[in-house]
């Protein structure tokens, strides 16, 4: 491995003995998203599964890549970033929500630059992080100040290098209630949104129009907002709150109540804590324990057979969680002590808030049955973080976890992305001493087979947020004070 650096540029040349070879049949993506853009990343976690992965091109072992880096929109980063689909020249836009605003960076070879930034009406502290991009090019955000739903796109068709502007604006009623950050698009194009006082709210991108709205059932101190929430083709929606996993039903234009798991995701040593929100982010914040759901769930397999996972807050260890996402298995005999519906339980040997650890926030990557855990070591890890990654497989015909490899020595600090293209699992941090590394970890190994040394400082720190991956096969992450992208081949300049 080589790598030279000066003021305006990082290159590093990454060399590994032996090529990663494709694992294409590992993907079993998804059924499409009639709604959601062509593109290969239209919202955070890539889908409505959350699963974070798919047979898509990325800088493997042997490859040259170059580090490029752009400082933070107004309002600060985005801790997402998603993509619209190719331009007709072969650009691609890269799309952040701010405290401010949104940001548009377009990319193409050597090129990476901001283009745009379309102010909003925001909270000073209320972060609006979430957004999406429909197939009609609509970039879908928020403003829980303004309680309402922006749809924001280019000011011309194909246009790369337009700017932003609010195409049509779907004001939520006070009646209905105080939107939050949280939503997805269901596979007939409705807009799903979980509301401050455990509601969920139906809309049409449309008109506006508020289509249904229905009471999760839980108690005011059972927190639903932790994280966010899948949605599958039958338009089953899964919830993670702080004592139950909630499975709602959008069909025909209504939501019905499909089941409740109750769980106590806090664990023991919890019992009676109650925090309001802004106390609940605060807590995940310093890594303390007892913050309870921890990740946004993920999918994996068909509706009537799969099982949905989450990543509970129990101490010492973490613990993955399977429940049933369709009917109970014909003589499923159960686990002690536990609801029917949950399915398995693994402690995670490296995901822990003891000692210097951190509770569980960034979610899973699943690919297929394979699941990729990162032990998360908070917004500002220092130079020996808590390390880990580790690898479990959901196996459907033993009705069980099982826990493939672990790999104590890598610190991912983001939520990871896994490519049945490259065979790799790709994530951000600390390596040796206080240099940021961004890796690429063997699927069937756990062994580095990719790793590119970035620098130290503020630079290429991830807080906590995805990796995405492009159409040209180049990795976009944010960072605590910008947007890093790492592209297949050297770039001319950049500031």
């Amino acid at each position: 491995m080589a790598v030279a650096k000066s003021a305006k540029i990082l290159i590093a040349s990454v060399t590994v003995a032996l090529l990663v070879l494709p694992l294409r049949g590992l993907a079993q993506e998804p059924p499409p998203h009639p709604y959601l853009a062509a593109s290969t990343w239209p919202m955070f976690h890539r889908g409505p599964y959350a699963q974070a992965s798919g047979d898509l091109d990325a800088p493997r072992p042997g490859d040259t890549v170059s580090i490029q880096f752009r400082r933070s929109a107004p309002g600060g980063t985005s801790p997402w970033t998603v993509l619209l689909p190719p331009y007709g020249d072969g650009s691609q836009a890269a799309i952040g929500t701010t405290l401010r605003g949104v940001v548009k960076h377009v990319f193409l070879g050597d090129r990476f630059e901001r283009v745009s930034f379309l102010r909003l009406p925001r909270r000073r502290f209320g972060f609006d992080w979430n957004l999406l991009v429909t197939r009609t090019g609509d970039i879908v955000v928020t403003s829980t100040r303004e309680n309402s739903f922006y749809l924001v796109g280019d000011t011309a068709p194909d246009c790369p290098d337009c700017d932003l502007e609010i195409r049509r604006t779907l004001a939520v009623p006070e009646a209905v209630g105080q939107i939050t950050v949280n939503f997805t698009l269901s596979y007939d194009g409705t807009l799903i949104a979980l509301l401050e006082d455990n509601r969920l709210a139906a809309l049409s991108p449309a008109t506006g129009d508020v289509l249904d709205v229905f009471d999760l059932g839980l108690a005011d101190t059972d927190i639903s907002f932790h994280n966010a929430f899948p949605i599958d083709e039958t338009g089953r929606i899964y919830l993670a709150s702080q004592q139950a996993v909630t499975a709602v039903d959008w069909q025909g234009g209504a939501f019905r109540p499909a089941w409740r798991a109750d769980y106590d995701f806090r664990g023991p040593g919890c019992e009676g804590i109650e925090r309001g929100r802004f106390r609940e982010v605060i807590a995940v914040a310093r890594g303390e324990r007892c913050t309870g759901t921890g990740t946004t769930p993920s999918l994996i397999g068909p509706p009537d057979t799969g099982v949905v996972i989450v990543v509970d807050g129990h101490a010492p260890r973490n613990r993955l969680v399977a429940f049933w996402r369709g009917a109970t298995p014909a003589g499923w005999p159960g686990l002690p002590g536990e609801d029917r519906r949950v399915a398995a339980i693994l402690p995670l040997p490296l995901s822990t808030p003891e000692g210097d650890g951190f509770t569980a926030e960034n979610s899973p990557a699943v690919l297929g049955n394979r699941i990729f855990i990162a032990q998360w070591a908070g917004f500002d890890p220092g130079c020996a973080p808590p390390r880990g990654v580790q690898r479990v497989d959901w196996n459907p015909e033993r009705q069980q976890f099982d826990l493939v490899w672990t790999n104590p020595d890598v610190h991912f600090n983001g939520v990871p992305t896994a490519s049945s293209h490259t065979g790799l699992v790709y994530g951000s941090g600390r390596g040796d001493g206080c240099v940021y590394h961004y890796r690429g970890l063997d699927i069937e190994t756990g062994a580095i087979d990719f790793d590119v040394p970035m620098g130290d400082g503020g630079r290429f720190l991830d807080q906590g947020t995805q990796q995405t991956l492009a159409a040209d096969g180049s990795i976009l992450f944010a960072v605590e004070r910008g947007l890093v992208r790492i592209a297949r081949r050297p770039a001319a300049d950049w500031q």
